[in-house]
C-alpha cells in the first residue's frame, strides 16, 4: 500500500511540473490540479471510501477551478471569454479597442480595460500572458511589430488601473494563429484582435479562500 502511495504522489508531483516550465506554483490549467489531487486522495482514502479520499485529495485543485470559473462568468460581461484546461482566455477585438494600423487605445477600451482590471485584482493569483493579433495584410513585420505595441498598450492600460505588472507578459504574433479566412473582410476582422490568456499561480491564492 505504502509502495502505491509513493507512485502516485511521484505521478502526481510530474502533472503539477507539468503545467508549467516557468513557474513551479503556476497552473497551466486548474484541471490538473483537481485531476492529481483526486488520483491521490483515492488512494490515501482507500478502506474509509475512495471517494471521500478522492474529494479531499482534489480541494486545492477544485478551489482554484471555482475561482477560475467565477472570474469568467464576471469578464463575459466586458470581453468574450472562454473556460480552457489551462484557465481562461479573453478575447478582445482589435476595431474596439484600436483604430486601423494604430496602437492608441481608445477611449471606450480604456474604459473596458479598466472594469477588467477591477474583476481581475480580486484575484491575485492571476498570471496573464497578453497576445497581440492582426491579419495577414501587410509585411510579417510591420504586422509583428503593431501586433507587439497592441499588446503592450492593454497591459499599460491594466496596470495604470491597478492590476501588477510583474504577472502580464506580452507578446506580438502578428498574423499567425488565424481564427477566421484571411481571403474576406470578415475573417480578416476576426483576426485582429488582443487575447488575453489568464493561469494561476496556486502560491498566491487568498488564504482564506483555500481554508474554505
Amino acid at each position: 500500500m505504502k509502495k502505491t502511495i509513493v507512485a502516485l504522489s511521484v505521478i502526481v508531483l510530474m502533472l503539477a511540473g507539468c503545467a508549467s516550465s516557468e513557474n513551479k506554483n503556476t497552473y497551466r490549467g486548474a484541471g490538473i490540479g483537481a485531476a492529481a489531487g483526486g488520483v491521490l486522495g483515492a488512494v490515501v482514502g482507500h478502506g474509509k471510501g475512495a471517494a471521500v479520499g478522492a474529494v479531499i485529495g482534489g480541494t486545492m485543485g477544485g478551489l482554484v477551478g471555482r475561482r477560475m470559473d467565477k472570474q469568467a462568468k464576471e469578464l463575459e460581461a466586458i470581453a468574450e471569454t472562454k473556460r480552457t484546461e489551462q484557465g481562461l482566455v479573453t478575447k478582445l477585438k482589435s476595431d474596439i479597442l484600436f483604430d486601423t494600423g494604430k496602437s492608441d487605445l481608445k477611449p471606450q477600451a480604456k474604459s473596458n480595460l479598466g472594469e477588467m482590471a477591477s474583476i481581475m485584482k480580486k484575484y491575485p493569483e492571476n498570471v496573464l500572458a497578453i497576445n497581440g493579433y492582426t491579419d495577414n495584410t501587410g509585411s510579417e513585420a510591420v504586422n509583428e511589430a503593431l501586433s507587439e505595441r497592441r499588446a503592450k498598450a492593454v497591459r499599460d492600460q491594466l496596470v495604470a488601473s491597478g492590476m501588477p505588472a510583474t504577472v502580464m507578459s506580452t507578446y506580438g504574433r502578428g498574423p499567425a494563429g488565424p481564427i477566421g479566412d484571411n481571403s474576406s473582410k470578415a475573417g480578416r476582422q476576426q483576426n485582429r484582435r488582443v487575447e488575453i490568456e489568464v493561469t494561476v499561480d496556486e502560491s498566491k491564492v487568498p488564504k482564506e479562500s483555500k481554508e474554505k
